[in-house]
């Protein structure tokens, strides 16, 4: 199977002439996209170039390749706008030129070349791949080549351990393999201490309400997203490296959807922590950095998962303190995000079997083969600790309280 990954290439020198590439082309994009604007009504970008093509060189004097895609960018924008129902003018304001691979710029003896002149560039390492059609952006008053580079991705493990992972703020990441029972934290302090830095620093200096002040916050704008893409990429690369370490088959995480429309009302910090937790953009760098291992991802019900006592099934939320977990049945203690992660997998296990089950709190048996799962949900129990995770008994108990005194229910599955 094949995909496409970007890479960000820093040109050092040889960037002479791109901005006045960069200008005509916004001007050419906005000149067409109101002749599309006005026309009301969205073209293929084959007949658009045929009719307008060489006016477009003419006037603008843009490289054949490039004018090729002004068509498609313009068109482009048109059809998405109005398959969401919209339709306004759309307007090209950012420093951004398409160029096509082995036509507008080649790779050619350890040199990378744009419309024939030697451009220098800083990188890291570049994987293995065919490069492709790309982008020419300018951030700031530094230009960048945002590389396109398809590459193979491998078929999916059908043997290996199970991984659950457990989400949050204070711990970005908790992992656990459940074969060898090796545990991975990645903590949340740096990027929590870095936003409430920035949060600070703009309100003390908005409050100044100088004319320096408004340049230094505009300067400030971006840069709690930026920390957070970076910390995200590298919790995202630390968690990919532990389940390749592992021999991970599948790595199981929580689907968080909706986790923010809480019923209950919340302290407006937290509530600014909550919406600030960037939990699905890391789960999408996890996705696409497994997916290039071969390794598969799955998603599962977070409820209860840091309340359920991962030996005896009790859930109830006296169960967790903080990051503290101590279950008031069978008394078993251990880290709230770890237990959350070891229940995390074993729910996986019991959605294979009854995937219409809301919750699991079972010590369920650790399997590297599919086709093992049934047999081994019906193993004796056993203690817990047996590091081969032999099953226990899969029930579910929750304590509820309620106005005329306590009840307990039980399920069997």
């Amino acid at each position: 199977m094949k995909a496409i990954r970007s890479h960000k290439l820093k040109i050092t020198s040889g960037s002479n002439g791109f901005l006045e590439v960069a200008t005509a082309y916004k001007k050419a994009a906005n000149w067409l996209s109101n002749i599309v604007f006005q026309s009301k009504k969205t073209r293929s970008a084959i007949s658009m170039q045929k009719e307008f093509y060489g006016t477009i060189r003419e006037k603008f004097h843009l490289p054949s390749q490039v004018t090729c895609s002004l068509f498609r960018h313009v068109t482009g924008s048109y059809k998405s706008m109005k398959s969401n129902g919209e339709w306004s003018l759309a307007v090209y304001k950012k420093n951004v030129i398409p160029i096509g691979w082995k036509r507008d710029f080649n790779w050619t003896k350890n040199h990378l070349t744009v419309w024939g002149k030697s451009v220098e560039f800083q990188c890291r390492k570049i994987p293995d791949g065919t490069w492709k059609d790309s982008k020419l952006k300018q951030f700031g008053k530094q230009w960048y080549l945002c590389l396109s580079i398809e590459i193979d991705i491998p078929e999916l493990k059908t043997t290996g351990t199970i991984v659950g992972v457990d989400s949050g703020q204070k711990n970005l990441l908790t992992a656990v393999d459940r074969k060898s029972n090796k545990t991975l934290y990645i903590s949340g302090s740096v990027l929590n201490h870095k936003r409430l830095c920035l949060r600070q620093t703009r309100a003390n200096v908005a409050s100044v309400g100088s004319r320096s002040s408004y340049r230094l916050l505009k300067r400030l704008s971006g840069k709690e997203k930026a920390v957070t893409q970076e910390v995200s990429h590298t919790a995202a690369k630390r968690l990919v490296t532990f389940a390749e370490s592992v021999d991970a088959r599948v790595v199981v995480m929580e689907n968080l959807t909706g986790i923010r429309k809480s019923k209950k009302p919340t302290h407006h910090k937290q509530r600014a922590r909550n919406h600030r937790w960037a939990f699905a953009q890391t789960m999408f760098y996890i996705a696409y950095g497994l997916a290039a291992k071969g390794i598969d991802v799955e998603f599962v019900s977070p409820r209860d998962t840091s309340r359920t006592c991962p030996v005896c099934g009790y859930v109830e939320k006296a169960n967790r303190n903080g990051l503290k977990f101590l279950c008031k049945s069978c008394k078993h203690e251990d880290n709230a995000d770890r237990n959350g992660a070891i229940n995390i997998a074993s729910r996986s296990l019991l959605f294979w079997v009854n995937p219409e089950t809301e919750r699991a709190s079972s010590h369920l048996a650790y399997s590297s083969h599919e086709d093992h799962r049934i047999s081994e949900l019906q193993a004796p129990p056993c203690g817990w600790g047996n590091l081969t995770y032999c099953c226990a008994p899969i029930v579910i108990i929750r304590k509820e309280n309620k106005q005329h005194g306590n009840t307990k229910k039980e399920s069997g599955i």
